[in-house]
């Protein structure tokens, strides 16, 4: 928790008003008791109405001050609790837009949404119930017993007897349930992650009938979660009444000892004014332990958010705007490339070199290393012996170097909204023209003409309203939008049929300016490439024209054949 105590600081003001409300609040909640045994002594046991008046008047004053006190303690912690969740979910997403691949790679999506969400809120809930009670409820405790001192000490020493044994039974608490709160949060992962999993990949359960096997997975995580939460509710629920026991048992012991001393004559104002402090005692014990709930929960939370903003931004950000070979697009010299915890290399000793202006195709075999590569090239991870028109990537500015560069990939994204939304994520300011050009060159036009609204054609979250090649082409036509000086299309043509994929390939020839690589797995999409690229685990096999390749490549060349495309075009 203490880590994250610096992002507290814009709401210090609140920090520091807040707790002194609640403080006076408790004040003048401490004084009333004390009030009332002076009006029972003085007034009632003498029947003089007019010092019960007098006091009457002053405790109605002394509550409506103390409830305005609460009213300014509420309100500011409304705004620090609130802005600390605003800015922890605004910094948490702005840190995981900059996470490097390998940190991304470390957790799945449902993970990350729960530590944004659930876990921020039980961290806003605790910066409420700082500045609402964790001041207070201690105070009232040390108070109540000051005040019950002041009034007959040897009385109060059965409140001060009851204080020890609350503080063992918090403490035993704190030490049980904390690990209980942790592996509840993993268990929760684990249960979001499968839904997750189930709902997204809802069609292929169904298409293989696993309905049952999936139902069965998710029945035991959740059954799994909900054995979790019992553990921690039986604790919880035992807190309360524990406390409630120990401090009514000295209520108990305060009437018992009022009763044999009799004799003695206390004050029935005064053993009233006992009773009110234990209660008060027992409220704000209450209160505690309600905090340590949410506290205890709070810190569990706290470990898994610092675990984000703990994963140092490993981006490097060079200052150069220039390119220095504008003829060399791409250049790799003994390039080695490992995921960090692989055993061994994805990519193996890659030399090449290609062109600007060229069209590049890349195929291997399932695992070969081609989308790996493209996202080395594409800057996703760091890797050294690579170079971009002349210079190691990382010499460039950072918007400068993804300019340079845009990839399409195989699994469109595409945002819920408009088309015309979709494909200004990058420029806002492209005129019409220019994006009905784009469309049309990625064979997309004519099916966006048919359904009548053009640009704002409206788009579900995922392209879910649109088929697998509409939403390619679509994501083609929004990465040749970007006018960089190299695009990758990492499969991009998989969902095309072979008519459309002639046609995409044709129209890419009029970016003259672009370098297009292109990455499939079907030969008829390569074969007409200025040079084609062959990976077999992770190394370069072969890298030259079809032509050539068939004849002394012996990967291709299978592919070739077992796709029926023979050296002179498909059989």
């Amino acid at each position: 928790m203490k880590a994250l105590f610096p992002y507290l600081k814009p709401f210090r003001k609140q920090l520091i008003i807040g707790p002194l409300c609640k403080w006076i609040e408790a004040i003048l909640e401490l004084i009333l008791p004390t009030i009332m045994a002076f009006m029972i002594n003085q007034g009632v046991m003498k029947h003089d109405q007019g010092v019960v008046f007098t006091y009457g008047i002053i405790m109605l004053v002394m509550v409506f001050i103390g409830f305005g006190f609460s009213l300014i303690c509420q309100y500011n912690a409304a705004i620090a609790s609130q802005g600390f969740g605003t800015n922890m979910r605004n910094l948490l997403f702005e840190r995981m837009m900059h996470f490097a691949y390998e940190d991304l790679d470390q957790f799945n999506h449902s993970t990350l949404f729960i530590r944004i969400s659930n876990d921020v809120n039980q961290l806003q809930l605790a910066v409420a119930m700082l500045i609402r009670l964790v001041i207070r409820s201690p105070f009232i405790v040390i108070g109540a017993i000051i005040m019950a001192m002041l009034l007959d000490f040897k009385l109060s020493l059965i409140l001060i007897a009851s204080v020890p044994l609350i503080t063992i039974v918090l403490i035993l608490y704190i030490k049980y349930t904390t690990p209980l709160y942790q592996t509840y949060q993993r268990k929760l992962d684990r249960f979001l992650n499968i839904l997750e999993q189930n709902l997204s990949g809802v069609r292929v359960i169904r298409s293989f009938l696993s309905q049952r096997k999936e139902n069965a997975r998710l029945d035991e995580a959740a059954m799994e979660l909900q054995a979790q939460m019992i553990r921690v509710s039986r604790l919880s629920a035992l807190l309360n009444p524990i406390t409630a026991l120990i401090i009514n048992g000295a209520i108990i012991i305060l009437l018992w000892n009022g009763i044999l001393s009799l004799p003695d004559a206390i004050p029935a104002g005064t053993l009233i004014a006992f009773i009110n402090y234990a209660t008060q005692i027992l409220l704000a014990l209450v209160a505690v332990s309600n905090l340590i709930v949410i506290f205890t929960k709070a810190q569990a939370s706290a470990e898994r958010v610092n675990e984000l903003l703990a994963i140092s931004i490993k981006e490097e950000n060079g200052h150069l705007t220039t390119i220095k070979d504008p003829d060399t697009a791409i250049q790799c010299e003994h390039m080695t490339f490992t995921y960090a915890n692989a055993a061994h290399p994805s990519l193996y000793d890659v030399t090449l070199s290609i062109q600007a202006g060229q069209n590049i195709g890349i195929i291997g075999g399932t695992g070969s290393g081609k989308s790996t590569l493209a996202a080395v090239w594409m800057s996703l991870y760091n890797c050294s012996d690579f170079y971009l028109f002349g210079r190691h990537p990382m010499e460039y500015e950072k918007q400068f170097r993804q300019s340079l560069i845009a990839l399409v990939p195989q699994n469109s994204e595409l945002f819920s909204g408009t088309l015309r939304e979709n494909l200004l994520l990058n420029d806002l300011s492209v005129d019409d023209e220019t994006l009905w050009k784009a469309l049309e060159d990625a064979q997309a036009a004519e099916f966006i003409y048919q359904k009548g609204k053009g640009l704002e054609i409206p788009i579900e979250a995922g392209g879910k309203n649109l088929s697998g090649g509409q939403r390619q082409r679509i994501a083609i036509a929004r990465g040749l939008l970007r006018n960089a000086k190299i695009t990758i299309f990492d499969d991009s043509f998989s969902a095309l049929d072979f008519e459309t994929d002639a046609k995409v390939r044709s129209a890419l020839k009029q970016y003259r300016n672009m370098t297009a690589i292109i990455i499939s797995q079907r030969v008829a999409t390569l074969y007409q490439c200025d040079q084609i690229l062959v990976l077999d685990n992770g190394k370069v096999v072969g890298f030259d024209t079809h032509q050539a390749l068939y004849d002394s490549c012996n990967v291709y060349r299978e592919i070739c054949v077992s796709q029926h495309f023979g050296r002179e075009g498909a059989v």
